[in-house]
This record gives structure tokens, C-alpha cells and sequence, in this order.
């Protein structure tokens, strides 16, 4: 899988059916890389955050988690005329000291809230906030059961919320899982997975973003019967409080686990090494990059699934990005679409 795809070359082939499961990093990837094919991606997002503005919204309002879909929402968005205009107002923060109770709010998660008490639906109210953005593709909850996750860890204490399991310097996470056992897949999940031609897991967060979709019962059993590539995209540095000392097939290893121990089809790994002040920027944080050991593409192998180690960080780095969470080193999607186009003509 050595050439680049040429869009001059698959003008008149069709295009890709493409599902991303995970939280704004998996679906950003996609939105950015394939800007031209915004109808055939469909993001599966998940709603269980309980982080401050989000975690305000579900105790206010008693919802699933309106803040990773806002922000895929968001993304998806229009950039056209006034439609521009109100993706900043979804990604507007009210001003500390304003509203004591609303302090750091994104104003989008209260708009999503007001469409579900208008519409009675988080469904509905996540299509509705499609349409005022202008989306071209779609934004699916994994669920919209108001629900949390939960984990054990090392030391076999339960913990429950996704800021307590992505809390620094606790034990590792030794088994994830939902609060409520009574929970079921969202709208058109199921339809967009059996559906899609290429279905891409990840990157983000391992546990609270990944791994918190994988865990809704039906999914993996989905994704077992999907005619789909499955494309699991490995983050390119560890996650403070989740994967700290992680390596390249840790990553593999847990998401083949939560997939019901089936191997995706291809693992998608960064093998360049970052810029020294790149690297010397996330450190601070404990943001540590991680790089495939010369060993590592050979156990995947047999595992089942194809490693493809390329050159996949982002170019023009414009500095570490000031963020409601911690920034990391970023995949760039234009890199990633030259992999997923030679997938899917291969596929062909």
C-alpha cells in the first residue's frame, strides 16, 4: 500500500462511505481530510462526558452528554454566511463571573439542551442543531440513554464519571464499563455501520472516548457482521491518567479486547519522530510521544490485523493549542486520507 491516492484518478469511481467511532479527534480527521465529501461521513460520537460545562447540563437537565456531539457538530458545520456565525455561537463560553452557576458554559451544550426540551429527543435535537449548522453528513449519539461509565482499577477500587477516570495519577484502569446495564445503541448507528465502506476507531481518548463507544451493548456484535474495513488509527502520544506508559501494541491490544477480541482490519501508526520542540512542548504535560518499536508492526501481524506504519503528524504544528483539555500531537488528515483512499481502492 505504497501509492498516494490522486483524485484526478477516482473521479468517476464512487466515493467512500466513511464512519468514524470515537469523539472530535476521531471525526475531525475525517471532516478535515475528506472536506469534499462531507454527505458520506458519518460520525458515531459518545455521551457520556461529566466535564464541567457538560457535567452542568446533564445535573441541570438530566440528558446524555451534549459536549462531544456539540463539538463534531460544530466541526461538520458550515462555514457559509450566518450559519458561520452560529458555529461560533455553539462554541461561544459564557465568561467566568458572569453567571456564577453557568461559569466556562459552552453555550452550544445549553442550545442542545433547549432543543431536547422543545423537541423531547436528544435525537431529534442533535438532527435539528444538524440542520441550523448546515451539516452535510451525520452526527449519531452512540447512545442516548443518560448513563455513565464506569471503571476498576489497579487497585480494585470502582470509580464512576469520565473526569474520575481520566484522573491523574490514580491506579491504571483495569476494566471499563457502563453504570446502566439497560442501555441501547442510538438512531442509525446500526444502519451507518453496516452501511459504511470504511469505518475508522479513533484517535482520542482510549478509555472515555473510544473504548466508551465500544462498550454500548450491540456495537461490537455490529461490527462483527459489517462488510466495512475497520481502520483502528493509534494515537501518537500516551493520555495522562489513561494510557500513561503505553505503548504502541497496548493500544492495539485493549481496543482488540473491547472489540470482542476481533482484530481490526488495519492498525494505522505514526512512525516519525516529532520536531524536538514539538516534543519538548507536550512533555510539559506529560504528553509523551509514543513510536511503533521495531518488534511491534510484527505481533500485530499476528494478531490478524495489517500495520501500516507511515508518517502521519500533522505539518505547519502551529504551536500547542490552548484547549478546554490537554492538546496533544495531531494526526493530519491529509496524510490519513491517502491511507483510507488506498484502503478503499484496494477494496475496490
Amino acid at each position: 500500500m505504497n501509492h498516494i491516492w490522486d483524485p484526478e484518478n477516482v473521479a468517476n469511481k464512487p466515493r467512500p462511505k466513511l464512519v468514524s467511532i470515537g469523539s472530535i479527534s476521531a471525526a475531525s480527521l475525517l471532516i478535515n481530510g475528506f472536506d469534499d465529501q462531507g454527505e458520506n461521513i458519518t460520525a458515531i460520537v459518545p455521551t457520556t462526558d461529566t466535564g464541567s460545562s457538560t457535567g452542568i447540563i446533564r445535573n441541570k437537565f438530566s440528558m446524555p452528554a451534549p459536549g462531544d456531539v456539540g463539538a463534531v457538530l460544530v466541526a461538520m458545520g458550515s462555514n457559509e454566511g450566518e450559519r458561520a456565525v452560529l458555529k461560533k455561537l455553539f462554541e461561544y463560553r459564557l465568561k467566568p463571573g458572569q453567571f456564577l452557576e453557568l461559569n466556562n458554559m459552552a453555550l452550544g451544550n445549553l442550545l442542545l439542551a433547549a432543543l431536547v426540551d422543545m423537541l423531547g429527543s436528544f435525537s431529534e435535537a442533535v438532527k435539528m442543531a444538524g440542520r441550523m449548522l448546515g451539516i452535510k453528513g451525520k452526527v449519531l449519539p452512540v447512545t442516548t440513554a443518560n448513563t455513565d461509565i464506569k471503571a476498576v482499577l489497579g487497585n480494585d477500587k470502582e470509580v464512576r464519571g469520565e473526569e474520575e477516570i481520566r484522573r491523574l495519577e490514580k491506579p491504571p484502569i483495569k476494566k471499563l464499563f457502563l453504570e446502566r446495564n439497560s442501555v441501547e445503541l442510538g438512531e442509525g448507528v446500526d444502519e451507518a455501520v453496516m452501511n459504511a465502506d470504511i469505518i475508522t476507531i479513533g484517535p482520542g481518548c482510549l478509555y472515555t472516548s473510544i473504548i466508551a463507544c465500544l462498550i454500548v451493548p450491540g456495537l461490537t456484535e455490529i461490527l462483527k457482521k459489517t462488510k466495512a474495513k475497520i481502520v483502528y488509527c493509534c494515537n501518537n502520544t500516551v493520555t495522562p491518567g489513561q494510557t500513561d506508559g503505553f505503548t504502541v501494541f497496548d493500544h492495539v491490544e485493549l481496543i482488540t479486547q473491547y472489540l470482542g477480541n476481533v482484530c481490526p482490519d488495519y492498525v494505522l501508526v505514526n512512525n516519525k519522530r516529532p520536531r524536538p520542540d514539538m516534543k519538548e512542548a507536550y512533555c510539559k504535560d506529560k504528553v509523551y510521544p509514543i513510536l511503533p518499536a521495531c518488534y511491534e508492526a510484527e505481533k500485530i501481524r499476528e494478531m490478524g490485523s495489517i500495520p501500516i506504519l507511515k508518517d502521519l503528524i500533522e505539518e505547519d504544528w502551529p504551536g500547542k493549542r490552548s484547549l478546554h483539555k490537554l492538546d496533544t500531537i495531531r494526526h493530519d488528515p491529509r496524510k490519513v486520507r491517502d491511507v483510507l483512499m488506498a484502503i478503499y481502492e484496494e477494496r475496490l
